[in-house]
């Protein structure tokens, strides 16, 4: 079988087009992904040539997996092996390392014999070679992930990390890829925040919440990671480690450059095994600097956006 374009998403969405193919024929459930059973098929089916063998060791927590090119002193034998770390408890996150592994093999293995991957790596982007990594992510994504069988799981829901969480279950995934991935889809102004004691370990935002998201990840003038909002519910609410459906805040406790009575929604989760909290931060429409004075004046405008919160019952965080 001939290869798809050598770029992430064309390659996900061929081996999706067989898994949906497979399936139709066979019955057996579509989703999650038997990564393992694909990786030991794509040699065959695309007849490159490079067998690939999987392998799990337990190792450092911070290792998430590799691909290595076993005859790498042998130009034009490919023999790739890719290793996974078994101390990693989350199978979720066990399955997107695979397929993140997977993207390197069918998209990059023409540009070097081995890629070591690590949770750094796939999180931080001002890494050497964030293109590859990010590359490997969007193949894995969209492997996992479907975009249009995403948007079916979600379509007419309240968003929420229940809605969230039944998405990852249904893929086989972690919370945070699923988050990732609506993310990626939503026309909502969002943005997920990593934290870690208190202090912001990465953010990333949808299309329209992008901007968010940078001012989340500039560092202080003294080149710290900033501290998550003193009078952010994540901060206020440690009684629980989890709020599902959310608590309104008034959004400039995060975004002070948001306008008066801008009210968003807070959600989040807390782990005491990775020692990090999860932040889902959904907004209101972006109020332009040139149209609130005219929203100040509008009774149907963003106080209403207040009043709504009030009326349910749901008093925003001020």
């Amino acid at each position: 079988m001939s290869a798809p374009p050598n770029k992430p998403a064309p390659w996900a969405n061929r081996l999706n087009k067989l898994l949906d193919q497979f399936h139709a024929v066979h019955g057996g459930d579509r989703f999650p992904v038997d990564v393992e059973a694909l990786i030991r098929e794509v040699p065959a089916t695309f007849q490159t040539g490079e067998p690939i063998s999987i392998r799990g060791e337990v190792m450092d927590p911070e290792f998430e997996g590799a691909l290595f090119n076993l005859n790498a002193d042998e130009p034009g034998k490919g023999n790739w092996a890719i290793i996974y770390n078994q101390a990693i408890s989350s199978p979720g996150r066990i399955r997107f390392t695979l397929a993140h592994e997977l993207g390197h093999y069918l998209v990059h293995r023409h540009l070097q014999p081995s890629f070591n991957c690590s949770e750094v790596d796939t999180t931080q982007w001002d890494s050497e070679e964030r293109q590859i990594e990010f590359e490997a992510n969007t193949f894995a994504s969209y492997l996992l992930m479907p975009a249009d069988d995403f948007r079916r799981q979600i379509h007419g829901a309240t968003i929420d990390l229940d809605v969230l969480g039944a998405c990852a279950d249904r893929y086989g995934v972690s919370m945070t890829s699923a988050i990732l991935k609506w993310l990626e889809l939503t026309p909502h102004r969002a943005v997920l925040v990593m934290s870690q004691n208190g202090i912001v370990q990465w953010a990333s935002g949808s299309g329209s919440g992008k901007w968010l998201s940078i001012s989340l990840n500039k560092r202080l003038a003294n080149g710290q990671r900033r501290p998550l909002p003193a009078r952010s519910a994540t901060r206020l609410d440690t009684d629980t480690n989890v709020d599902r459906l959310g608590t309104p805040i008034d959004a400039r406790i995060w975004f002070p450059q948001e306008p008066d009575g801008m009210v968003a929604r807070e959600m989040r989760i807390a782990s005491d095994l990775y020692r990090q909290t999860m932040t889902l931060l959904i907004l209101p429409p972006e109020v332009k600097p040139w149209e609130r004075d005219k929203m100040d004046d509008d009774d149907d405008g963003l106080e209403n956006t207040f009043d709504r919160f009030v009326r349910n019952g749901q008093p925003p965080v001020r």
